[in-house]
């Protein structure tokens, strides 16, 4: 039975730098490596359950010898042959045991590495999250503040705008009139006098041209 140990790729060392970004980690490379963790999983898991049914052929006690019935009446050739069977055996289920252990490690190893690593990234999104809540109050103080510079300017502009008003109708609105003195009576005026008739003038005029 050929031997099976775990590849580069089963047992490799996984890594978790990731590219620090404003909102915690690069969210790619964290797919990535979960997908990759998932994958060496199941390999490992295929592998275990591999060796584990090689050790159930093989038998559950490594320490009892494989015998072959009669196996003591035959020959010293095929004694020897069994006895290299028994320690090729032997040896195939220790190996086989060796990576049950190993994968056992590993699959452990892995699960761990995941565990920490959502316990990281919960916290980087935790702490993430604060600070977001942290800067927005500030935000939303330092807005409340200028509103209120604001109304206060606003006031103020009010108060002078009245002010400015209330002058500008003091000056403009007419004051009112004194009455006046009572008018003096008024002299009558003279009538003309009547004139006199134009004969009457004519004999005073033929009267003083005879006297010249």
């Amino acid at each position: 039975m050929a031997e099976s140990t775990p590849s580069d790729e089963d047992t490799g060392s996984t890594t978790t730098d990731f590219t620090a970004t404003l909102w915690g980690y690069r969210r790619q490379e964290v797919d990535e490596y979960v997908r990759a963790v998932r994958v060496r999983a199941e390999r490992q898991a295929a592998a275990l359950a591999d060796a584990e049914q090689r050790l159930a052929e093989l038998g559950a006690d490594p320490a009892v010898p494989i015998e072959l019935p009669g196996s003591g009446n035959i020959g010293a050739r095929v004694e020897r042959i069994v006895a290299l069977a028994e320690s090729e055996a032997r040896e195939i289920r220790e190996l086989a045991e060796h990576d049950v252990a190993q994968l056992r490690a590993d699959v452990e190893r892995e699960a761990d590495q995941a565990r920490r690593f959502r316990e990281q990234a919960a916290k980087a999104s935790a702490e993430e999250s604060r600070r977001m809540i942290a800067r927005a109050e500030s935000e939303v103080a330092k807005l409340r503040d200028t509103r209120n510079d604001l109304l206060t300017q606003l006031v103020k502009i009010g108060e002078t705008v009245d002010r400015v008003t209330d002058r500008l109708e003091e000056k403009t609105t007419p004051k009112p009139r004194e009455p006046l003195a009572e008018a003096k009576p008024r002299e009558p005026e003279a009538k003309p006098k009547p004139r006199e008739p134009l004969t009457d003038v004519k004999a005073r005029l033929g009267k003083a041209a005879a006297a010249g």
